[in-house]
Protein backbone atom coordinates (compact mmCIF):
# COMPACT_ATOMS: atom_id res chain seq x y z
CA UNK A 1 0.00 0.00 0.00
CA UNK A 2 1.29 3.59 -0.73
CA UNK A 3 1.17 5.78 2.07
CA UNK A 4 3.37 9.12 2.16
CA UNK A 5 5.52 10.92 -0.49
CA UNK A 6 7.78 13.87 0.24
CA UNK A 7 6.19 16.69 -1.67
CA UNK A 8 7.62 19.94 -1.66
CA UNK A 9 6.92 22.85 -4.62
CA UNK A 10 8.01 25.98 -2.54
CA UNK A 11 10.21 27.26 -5.16
CA UNK A 12 13.45 27.91 -2.45
CA UNK A 13 12.36 24.43 -0.73
CA UNK A 14 11.51 25.98 2.36
CA UNK A 15 9.83 24.13 5.41
CA UNK A 16 8.93 26.83 7.65
CA UNK A 17 7.41 28.88 5.38
CA UNK A 18 4.09 28.96 6.12
CA UNK A 19 2.80 27.93 2.72
CA UNK A 20 0.87 24.61 3.31
CA UNK A 21 -2.14 26.20 1.67
CA UNK A 22 -0.33 26.87 -1.60
CA UNK A 23 1.53 23.90 -1.71
CA UNK A 24 -1.61 22.32 -1.92
CA UNK A 25 -3.48 24.48 -4.11
CA UNK A 26 -0.15 24.10 -6.55
CA UNK A 27 -0.87 20.41 -6.11
CA UNK A 28 -4.21 20.27 -6.80
CA UNK A 29 -4.49 23.07 -9.69
CA UNK A 30 -1.73 21.16 -11.46
CA UNK A 31 0.35 24.50 -10.94
CA UNK A 32 3.10 25.79 -9.92
CA UNK A 33 3.69 27.23 -6.94
CA UNK A 34 4.38 30.38 -7.75
CA UNK A 35 0.93 30.55 -10.00
CA UNK A 36 -1.04 29.04 -6.89
CA UNK A 37 0.22 31.77 -4.74
CA UNK A 38 -0.19 34.72 -7.16
CA UNK A 39 -3.97 33.06 -7.68
CA UNK A 40 -5.33 32.89 -4.19
CA UNK A 41 -3.42 36.21 -3.41
CA UNK A 42 -5.12 37.98 -6.26
CA UNK A 43 -8.20 36.42 -5.01
CA UNK A 44 -8.12 37.91 -1.89
CA UNK A 45 -7.12 41.45 -3.01
CA UNK A 46 -10.19 41.42 -5.12
CA UNK A 47 -12.40 40.58 -1.65
CA UNK A 48 -10.39 42.77 0.05
CA UNK A 49 -8.43 40.19 2.25
CA UNK A 50 -5.45 39.67 3.64
CA UNK A 51 -5.08 36.34 5.14
CA UNK A 52 -4.62 33.86 2.60
CA UNK A 53 -3.61 31.28 4.36
CA UNK A 54 -6.71 30.83 7.04
CA UNK A 55 -10.02 28.83 6.68
CA UNK A 56 -12.48 31.58 6.59
CA UNK A 57 -10.48 32.74 3.62
CA UNK A 58 -9.77 29.75 1.60
CA UNK A 59 -12.78 27.71 1.79
CA UNK A 60 -14.52 30.52 -0.22
CA UNK A 61 -12.57 30.65 -2.37
CA UNK A 62 -12.42 26.88 -3.37
CA UNK A 63 -16.73 27.24 -3.39
CA UNK A 64 -16.34 29.99 -5.68
CA UNK A 65 -13.64 28.02 -7.85
CA UNK A 66 -16.54 25.26 -7.41
CA UNK A 67 -15.53 22.76 -5.47
CA UNK A 68 -17.53 22.23 -1.94
CA UNK A 69 -15.83 20.83 1.42
CA UNK A 70 -16.96 17.99 2.88
CA UNK A 71 -16.64 17.02 6.80
CA UNK A 72 -14.78 13.99 7.82
CA UNK A 73 -16.67 10.92 7.77
CA UNK A 74 -16.20 10.50 11.22
CA UNK A 75 -15.05 12.23 14.77
CA UNK A 76 -11.54 11.90 15.39
CA UNK A 77 -10.35 10.36 12.15
CA UNK A 78 -6.77 11.13 10.92
CA UNK A 79 -5.37 11.68 7.46
CA UNK A 80 -3.81 8.20 6.94
CA UNK A 81 -7.28 6.09 8.27
CA UNK A 82 -8.95 8.25 5.95
CA UNK A 83 -6.67 7.44 2.47
CA UNK A 84 -6.83 4.10 3.83
CA UNK A 85 -10.43 3.46 4.64
CA UNK A 86 -11.81 6.54 2.04
CA UNK A 87 -9.52 7.48 -0.58
CA UNK A 88 -10.68 6.24 -3.94
CA UNK A 89 -6.74 5.62 -6.11
CA UNK A 90 -8.22 7.65 -8.92
CA UNK A 91 -8.83 11.42 -7.17
CA UNK A 92 -6.99 14.06 -5.36
CA UNK A 93 -8.01 15.36 -1.77
CA UNK A 94 -6.69 18.84 0.16
CA UNK A 95 -7.24 17.38 3.63
CA UNK A 96 -7.66 20.41 6.51
CA UNK A 97 -6.79 19.45 9.87
CA UNK A 98 -6.15 22.08 12.93
CA UNK A 99 -3.38 24.71 11.37
CA UNK A 100 -2.23 22.45 8.23
CA UNK A 101 -3.10 21.32 4.27
CA UNK A 102 -2.28 18.30 2.84
CA UNK A 103 -3.05 16.69 -0.08
CA UNK A 104 -3.83 12.81 -1.20
CA UNK A 105 -3.60 11.67 -4.52
CA UNK A 106 -3.85 8.09 -6.24
CA UNK A 107 -3.94 6.79 -2.16
CA UNK A 108 -0.48 8.74 -1.17
CA UNK A 109 -0.09 12.00 1.34
CA UNK A 110 2.02 14.58 -0.37
CA UNK A 111 3.34 16.70 1.85
CA UNK A 112 6.66 18.03 3.34
CA UNK A 113 6.14 15.32 6.48
CA UNK A 114 4.27 12.28 6.71
CA UNK A 115 1.19 13.63 8.58
CA UNK A 116 -0.77 10.22 8.44
CA UNK A 117 -1.65 10.87 12.35
CA UNK A 118 -3.39 14.65 12.23
CA UNK A 119 -7.04 14.95 12.61
CA UNK A 120 -8.58 15.69 9.97
CA UNK A 121 -11.26 18.89 9.76
CA UNK A 122 -12.74 18.26 5.99
CA UNK A 123 -11.61 17.80 2.71
CA UNK A 124 -12.36 18.60 -1.16
CA UNK A 125 -11.87 16.57 -3.92
CA UNK A 126 -11.14 16.74 -7.52
CA UNK A 127 -12.02 13.84 -9.81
Amino acid sequence: MKGYAYYNPNPRGLHNANDCVVRAFAYFFGVTWTKAFLDVISWCSSKGLVRWNFPSVYTPYLKELGYNRHRAPRKGITVGQFRDEYADENRTYIISGPHHLTIISHKEILDIANCSDMIMNGYWERK
